[in-house]
């Protein structure tokens, strides 16, 4: 087997409170706004049900590819795990929300591996560079969109 294990770290400030951003963040109907590159079907649970299953499709570098993804660890409202798995690659999404203030810091570590004779050259030259790209965009958004849905007390 020749695969290639890496990772992508990326953290940002999100204004809005840790209850808040992981409730955000568990909405599989909301993903799809902070998260373009990911397209949950048969997402019957939110994202902190462990072991619920759902099917995703990562659209990255030009390429989509169809995964089958499992609930792997969810604390509310601190983390949540996801682990997705294809023929070829596995990759671990985790998200950590820890209080700042009356905001969030949102933690997002991507882990991955890929087999394959060209795994090693391929993330070297795409793929890693692009999901680098990728989650930096998503904790951006993510930041810009989780404190427009807090509500408003009077």
């Amino acid at each position: 087997m020749n695969a290639v294990i890496n990772s992508v770290h990326h953290e940002i400030r999100v204004d809005a409170p840790v209850e808040h951003a992981f409730d955000f963040a568990r909405r599989t109907d909301r993903h799809h706004d902070w998260n373009p590159y990911l397209t949950f079907f048969h997402a019957l649970e939110p994202l902190d049900a462990v072991g619920s299953t759902f099917d995703v499709i990562l659209d990255l570098a030009g390429q989509s590819t169809s995964f089958r993804g499992t609930v792997a660890e969810a604390t509310p409202p601190r983390l949540i795990r996801l682990h997705l798995a294809e023929e070829k690659s596995t990759i671990d999404w985790t998200y950590r929300f820890e209080p700042d203030g009356e905001a969030t810091q949102l933690t997002i570590d991507v882990e991955y591996e890929r087999d394959g004779l060209f795994a090693g050259v391929v993330d070297r030259l795409m793929f890693h560079g692009g999901l680098e790209r990728a989650v930096g965009h998503i904790a951006e958004n993510f930041a810009a969109m989780a404190p427009s849905t807090v509500p408003v007390t009077a």
